[in-house]
């Protein structure tokens, strides 16, 4: 998403990641594979690069939450366009986080520290996590290692808004709707999101409140996404994603042009409309090995190569869909993700 996003904005992007997929290999000047972003296997790709290409500015996307040393460690190599390590690092301190939150005033479900002793509808959620990963039910009885947080399950439905941020200002950019598909091990994970989603204008007023609320004691810079769950027109905050979402994408070629300029604290107007559009993680349903020969159609993206073995509930590849009615962008998704079912099956 991030190399594509470069390229339309006129740049020769330089990609580092963990899959370096068939899109990215082509879209970008040169491609670097790693195996994590942990600092231990990024660190000799970023050396090599700097002396090869002599970069100097790097922006980052997912993954990152769960590598907070590594965003650290980029900072010290280049002149990070989007939030720095010490505030990104703010949002993971969510003692400090939810504290804040009930300071504001901003609605979110009940969230405590140790595991809750009621009966309660209780999740348990990692403090460092993105994408609903290792986000589960807590039944009281889980042995569990690491750090977490419990947050009493909401039900509704869960949205974000996409905004820009700069200079303690906040510009909304639009609202998504998203959701999530489950496996047997993971219940949560982030499945698909659309744009043009239907939020009241009560609730779209007392979210930008909440932005420039939080943008306030929080600088961020550039683009951002607040989640949220509305369950009775009543709004919940979820969390904040201080980097560039999955939901940008979803907003035409000029949106990087938004966050960059956003990064040198000019915070731009929002003067274009967005068609209705959606974008959708396809999940291996079951082992599978990527054939040779397959051609994929044009709306796919993150192809991986003929070859590549993908386990059960791990991500095959990405599916976009754009429409003139966004009622019916979430019926083509399905309709892709049927077609791209049937040719992993005929191995075509």
């Amino acid at each position: 998403m991030l190399t594509q996003m470069a390229v339309d904005t006129g740049f020769l992007p330089i990609a580092v990641d963990c899959y370096a997929d068939e899109d990215t290999r082509i879209l970008a000047l040169d491609v670097v594979k790693v195996a994590s972003l942990a600092v231990a296997d990024i660190h000799v790709a970023i050396d090599d690069l700097i002396k090869k290409h002599g970069v100097k500015y790097l922006i980052y996307g997912s993954g990152f939450e769960t590598q907070l040393s590594s965003l650290d460690y980029l900072e010290s190599r280049f002149i990070v366009l989007g939030n720095a390590f010490k505030l990104f690092q703010r949002f993971h301190d969510k003692a400090d986080f939810f504290r804040n939150l009930k300071l504001l005033n901003i609605n979110h479900p009940e969230s405590v520290l140790s595991p809750p002793d009621d009966n309660g509808d209780w999740l348990i959620k990692p403090m460092q996590g993105h994408g609903g990963q290792d986000v589960a039910r807590f039944d009281g009885s889980q042995a569990f290692s690491g750090d977490f947080y419990w947050q009493r399950y909401q039900a509704g439905e869960t949205f974000s808004v996409l905004f820009v941020a700069c200079n303690d200002q906040i510009s909304v950019l639009g609202f998504n709707r998203q959701w999530s598909c489950s496996n047997p091990v993971q219940e949560f994970l982030f499945a698909g999101i659309k744009n043009h989603a239907a939020v009241s204008e009560e609730n779209q007023v007392l979210l930008g409140n909440w932005l420039q609320a939080l943008v306030e004691l929080y600088p961020m810079q550039g683009l951002g996404s607040l989640d949220f769950i509305i369950y009775d027109e009543i709004c919940y905050l979820l969390e904040i994603n201080a980097r560039i979402p999955a939901s940008a994408q979803l907003y035409g070629k000029s949106v990087l042009n938004l966050h960059l300029q956003a990064c040198m604290e000019r915070l731009p107007d929002w003067d274009f409309s967005q068609i209705p559009a959606g974008y959708q993680i396809i999940y291996a349903d079951r082992s599978v090995c990527i054939p040779a020969g397959l051609t994929w159609p044009h709306w796919v993206v993150d192809r991986p190569k003929a070859g590549v073995f993908i386990g059960k509930g791990l991500p095959i590849c990405s599916i976009i869909a754009s429409e003139n009615d966004a009622d019916e962008v979430e019926n083509q998704l399905q309709r892709q993700q049927k077609i791209i079912a049937s040719l992993l099956n005929m191995g075509l």
